[in-house]
């Protein structure tokens, strides 16, 4: 949300003689150092920024300047417009992205806008799944004002064995990556940073309890580090129909083209339960060549599989009647 935050310290500073960095980093619910590394953008646009140092020191904009319509190019606006249509709904209310659309639209002329409203119709961002059970939204919606008001969240969660825990945390940040919501947040239960996955969160409880924000650690940090010390590299021969699919998972770089209805292709694995289902997922039309234990592993689940198909599932029907 940087480009919404950078044009409300903006309208602030228009709006105010002087305010210190301390009250923009409050209001804005982001630290200090960022709220520096801001203004560092806008002094770079060309806008005259004056910082005043003591107990009575802030950050204001030079007396009687004002933001013309120079400032920004049409470009630029586009880009803006572009912005905010990446982080509209969950993350920012319709109220919000109506406001900072309408403020930014008001630097162009009519002729102008009418270009940039083509433009970005050439553009569609939609981040919500094709089918959901579960209401991200409403938890967003909480999440954001646990996160605006500094507020501890209470939550039930989901662990890796698949055992529900209550958890109390310091929530922080709000992340989407590769089509999942996580949140960032210091677990008081076990007294350090932790990411959550939103969907495996349940009976998500905002509390009254204020908490101090302390410096957060680089959002994946270390789960990247260890993911990149378990990923290794095994080949795959596939059918040319799987082509697209595994796109999703993979770079051209490391598919050869075999013949013509054939691909070999150097995929990046863990060795957990994630990866052989992806695998699995692929179905008959791909097979692992190498490395050995991996093709016995598939060998042994796919076997398991058919075994449960044959077996479990029959004697299910039998003692149950399902209409």
């Amino acid at each position: 949300m940087k480009i919404n935050r950078i044009i409300t310290i903006i309208m602030v500073l228009l709006q105010r003689e002087k305010i210190s960095g301390k009250e923009l980093a409050e209001k804005l619910n982001v630290s200090l150092r960022t709220i520096y590394r801001d203004i560092q953008v806008i002094e770079g646009a060309g806008i005259p920024i004056i910082t005043y140092q003591g107990s009575a020191g802030g950050i204001s904009i030079l007396k009687n300047y004002k933001v013309n319509k120079g400032l920004f190019t049409k470009e630029d606006v586009v880009v803006l417009l572009k912005g905010l249509n990446l982080l509209s709904s969950p993350v920012l209310k319709e109220s919000e992205n109506l406001r900072t659309l309408e403020k930014i639209k008001s630097l162009l002329s009519e002729q102008e806008l009418d270009e940039v409203t083509n433009n970005l119709n050439q553009l569609i961002v939609d981040i919500s799944p094709w089918f959901s059970k579960q209401n991200i939204n409403k938890k967003i919606s909480i999440i954001r004002l646990a996160l605006n008001e500094q507020l501890l969240l209470s939550f039930d969660y989901l662990n890796v064995k698949n055992k529900q825990a209550s958890r109390l945390i310091e929530p922080y940040k709000l992340i989407f990556k590769e089509k999942q919501w996580y949140l960032q947040a210091f677990c008081l239960n076990r007294n350090d940073f932790r990411i959550f996955k939103l969907s495996k969160m349940s009976n998500i409880r905002e509390t009254n309890t204020k908490f101090i924000s302390q410096t957060s650690p680089e959002v994946f940090s270390l789960f990247e580090k260890d993911m990149k010390k378990k990923i290794f590299k095994i080949k795959l021969l596939i059918d040319e129909s799987l082509l697209d699919r595994i796109l999703d998972f993979c770079d051209k770089k490391d598919i050869k083209k075999l013949n013509e209805q054939q691909y070999l292709v150097n995929f990046n694995f863990i060795d957990d339960d994630y990866s052989y289902g992806i695998l699995l997922s692929l179905g008959h039309k791909c097979i692992c060549l190498e490395p050995e234990h991996i093709r016995h592993e598939m060998v042994e689940r796919a076997e398991k599989l058919v075994k449960s198909y044959k077996k479990s599932a029959n004697s299910f029907m039998s003692n149950y009647s399902i209409k």
